[in-house]
């Protein structure tokens, strides 16, 4: 298959070796993780006109305090910006590690499920990644609870909505 890069093509080149050792960091530590927002979006509709600036990882709450270790052992320059977000950063490369929320019971049934998220190529490394039917429940639940980014969420909604052929809101 074609390799295919978002709008923003060697910004993004640039973060991929980055977003791969977090999610190494993850795998070798025994810790479920599936890829999710921009880059999942994009995998899925390979709409080459969208922006990927980072890239979104889900683990499971349980988790957050053994990430949060490892990546204290590792010299990760992170910041626990929520009970549910930490955000990694390499200068201007970042990958955000999410767990998953209230609201969102299909998602948390896949991430925990010994089968866990369909395995996808993020360039060479095999990772979950959340299927589009995620979005679907995810794109309205993030919109409803939303205060600072609305325009950004109904944005993906709306993009999701004419690749899907159908309404979410």
């Amino acid at each position: 298959m074609k390799r295919i890069y978002p709008k923003n093509k060697e910004k993004f080149k640039e973060l991929i070796p980055y977003a791969k050792k977090i999610i190494k960091l993850c795998k070798a530590n025994r810790i479920p993780v599936a890829i999710y927002g921009s880059f999942g979006h994009f995998y899925h509709t390979r709409d080459e006109k969208i922006k990927v600036n980072d890239i979104d990882l889900l683990i499971p709450e349980r988790c957050n305090k053994k990430m949060i270790g490892l990546l204290e052992k590792k010299g990760i320059k992170f910041k626990q910006v929520s009970k549910e977000s930490i955000v990694t950063k390499d200068g201007k490369l970042k990958v955000e590690v999410d767990n998953i929320g209230k609201g969102y019971k299909n998602i948390k049934e896949k991430l925990f499920s010994s089968r866990g998220f369909p395995v996808g190529d993020f360039y060479g490394l095999n990772v979950g990644i959340m299927k589009l039917k995620h979005y679907e429940e995810m794109y309205p639940v993030a919109y409803k609870r939303s205060r600072d980014d609305k325009a950004r969420i109904l944005k993906r909604i709306r993009h999701l909505e004419k690749y899907l052929g159908r309404k979410l809101l």
